[in-house]
């Protein structure tokens, strides 16, 4: 074989044919096709997003001032008690009044092995 093969001295012989213009046509059609629904989604999402921003600034405009004044009716409503605790002793200090104090070492055993309060 010919190690300096000229590809020239063949010369381009194809057996196939297109009409004029077929490749610009094909490139309008795939356009026509594919273009336009790509720039309605990127429109679309657009358009999606800046609802969900504004939304969200509406939503912290809206709810963080009130969050504030639920802290000030908070904060206000600490100096008073919400129940009344004025009529005696509870039960359950009367309750531990009245053990002995094995009883109630064997509470502080209890609590002290308690998985769930360690």
């Amino acid at each position: 074989m010919k190690k300096d093969f000229d590809f020239d001295d063949i010369g381009k012989r194809t057996p196939y044919t297109t009409p004029d213009g077929f490749f610009e046509d094909v490139q309008r059609k795939v356009m026509e096709r594919t273009g336009v629904k790509q720039q309605r989604k990127s429109h679309m999402k657009l358009i999606i997003s800046t609802v969900v921003a504004i939304a969200a600034v509406l939503a912290g405009i809206l709810f963080v001032p009130s969050l504030r004044q639920m802290d000030e009716v908070k904060s206000s409503s600490s100096n008073t008690l919400a129940v009344d605790r004025s009529n005696g002793t509870d039960p359950v200090d009367k309750w531990i009044k009245e053990l002995s104090d094995e009883e109630l070492e064997e509470l502080v055993s209890f609590s002290e092995n308690d998985i769930f309060l360690n």
